[in-house]
């Protein structure tokens, strides 16, 4: 329970644009789709056959359910993999040149201040 507990303060931690930071955005959005699996919220996507998915619900209630359900899935499908695709590059690209991150235009050492 510690480690996990660490590994999140890590990961929150994070510099921008880091390896844990991508890590971290791509576990925010697939913790939310689990959530909206688990509410059942994709019953409410048959908005867009022009079916009402709830007759107990309003068509506005249902349709924006079922929009978040999509925004979700898409999300998904296609944000997480490629945050998890560039986790992978960026931490390669740091072990391979851990001293080419921080150069200029023309390969010149940026300031202090600029490299944080």
């Amino acid at each position: 329970m510690k480690s996990s507990t660490r590994l999140f303060r890590g990961l929150g931690k994070a510099k921008l644009f880091s390896p844990g930071w991508f890590v971290l955005r791509a576990f925010v959005l697939t913790a939310l789709y689990a959530l909206s699996r688990a509410a059942g919220l994709q019953e409410y996507t048959t908005f867009l056959s022009g079916a009402s998915p709830d007759i107990n619900l309003s068509w506005r209630t249902g349709c924006t359910l079922g929009l978040v359900h999509l925004l979700l899935h898409f999300t998904f499908i296609l944000v997480v993999p490629i945050l998890l695709i560039t986790t992978a590059l960026v931490a390669a690209w740091n072990n391979w040149a851990p001293g080419r991150d921080a150069t200029g235009p023309a390969g010149q050492q940026l300031p202090d201040e600029i490299k944080e």
